[in-house]
């Protein structure tokens, strides 16, 4: 860890800086300065970049209108979102299994456009209170005794660096985890490999399919949904392949050749695609998709959110509602311990009650999601002689050994 640096007084200072401005970190800033915390929002890019879509179940809507929907005005479509009409699956056999959320309680579930999302998210938050800084990326912090300041962070920009002043730091930096790894504190070590390849397809017809559809295959599986639109404009589908980064098929499929040539294999995919007139637009993409967490979520007047804390394979389906509802659990639990502690950081330990409740939550969470992961894979039971499939048998032998 960093040694104590030089104190710079005139530094601005927050009652939390929070790392990361996706769904967790936005999610976290909203619950914070509804609260009336002075929140700092930190956003490495000052323009957005591509993000896979992702699907919510009919019960994770509620969630979403919490953070986005105007309680006092009229219902209407929610930004970055699109209404879908159940799951679709191939999966355990080759016959499609087809989940309909018309008998749900609000009748549909979403597709999410996470430039959209996000974006919506960003102005939420600011609109609550917190400060957004865009382009500004996290370069290093050190532990200060500073009055109730436990924090000195050092953020750079395009103009240079400059200090801040904390009581309490939020990794929402997803996978990378910049702020935890600055302060020692690892991933655990797992084998899962798992990495996406995204292709947007477009066509000009209208595709009135509003099913989310997965399709398991010898060699991983995929994932399609058709994305929100603007009126007029084409439609766009998106289409991902998931599989293990060394395999075979991972090599080809960050190719448009290679991953043509996967997916006209697919049993229900490829068939959508040519019938609606769908053809491929812009560059493959690719992404880690596995699972992984830290070592530990939360320390001395810091906390890991959302998927800095741990990331979970997309076919969960859980990214995004894990993200909202944990950022919720984060943020008030953080304004619990603050107000608690108005004097500074020997409240804000890990020994801290409201921490220690969050760490718990989060290993629970931890354990629920290997379990769900492990038995989805586990009731596919076709090409058990892939490697892919091996390999999670074994995931998933070790997680109960």
């Amino acid at each position: 860890m960093p040694s104590t640096p030089v104190l710079d007084r005139t530094s601005p200072t927050w009652d939390v800086v929070i790392v990361g401005s996706g769904p967790a970190g936005a999610a976290t800033a909203i619950t914070l300065a509804r609260y009336g915390q002075r929140v700092l929002l930190v956003e490495k890019r000052g323009s957005p970049r591509f993000k896979l879509g992702e699907s919510l179940p009919p019960t994770s809507i509620g969630l979403v209108k919490h953070f986005l929907a105007d309680p006092d005005g009229p219902e209407q479509q929610l930004p970055g979102l699109f209404n879908t009409a159940g799951n679709v699956s191939l999966w355990a056999t080759g016959q499609a299994d087809i989940t309909d959320f018309f008998f749900t309680s609000t009748g549909h579930g979403l597709c999410v456009d996470r430039l959209a999302f996000d974006e919506a998210l960003r102005t939420t938050a600011v609109a609550a209170g917190a400060t957004l800084l865009r382009g500004v990326g996290f370069q290093s912090c050190a532990r200060i005794a500073d009055g109730s300041f436990n924090w000195q962070l050092t953020l750079s920009s395009g103009a240079g660096t400059r200090q801040h002043r904390a009581r309490y730091l939020v990794d929402c930096s997803g996978r990378p985890a910049v702020v935890a790894r600055s302060l020692g504190v690892p991933t655990v070590p797992n084998d899962d490999r798992l990495f996406a390849y995204a292709q947007w397809f477009s066509c000009t017809s209208a595709d009135d399919d509003r099913y989310t559809r997965i399709e398991a295959a010898p060699h991983g599986w995929w994932y399609s949904n058709r994305l929100p639109s603007t009126e007029g404009s084409e439609t766009r589908r998106l289409v991902v392949w998931h599989t293990d980064k060394d395999l075979p098929a991972a090599k080809m499929a960050a190719y448009r050749q290679g991953f043509e040539q996967l997916l006209d294999d697919s049993t229900h995919i490829a068939p959508l695609l040519r019938a609606r007139g769908y053809h491929p637009c812009g560059t493959i993409r690719g992404a880690p998709a596995n699972s992984q967490r830290l070592r530990d979520f939360c320390g001395d007047a810091w906390m890991a959110v959302g998927d800095a804390a741990q990331a979970y394979d997309p076919l969960s389906s859980q990214g995004i509602d894990k993200a909202l509802r944990t950022a919720s659990h984060a943020g008030h639990m953080i304004h619990y311990a603050l107000t608690d502690c108005p004097q500074g950081g020997a409240g804000l330990d890990s020994r801290n009650a409201y921490v220690q409740q969050y760490d718990e939550q989060q290993r629970q969470l931890w354990q629920a999601y290997l379990s769900q992961r492990d038995y989805y894979y586990g009731i596919q039971p076709r090409w058990p002689d892939q490697p892919f499939w091996q390999r999670r048998r074994l995931l998933a032998n070790e997680a109960t050994g």
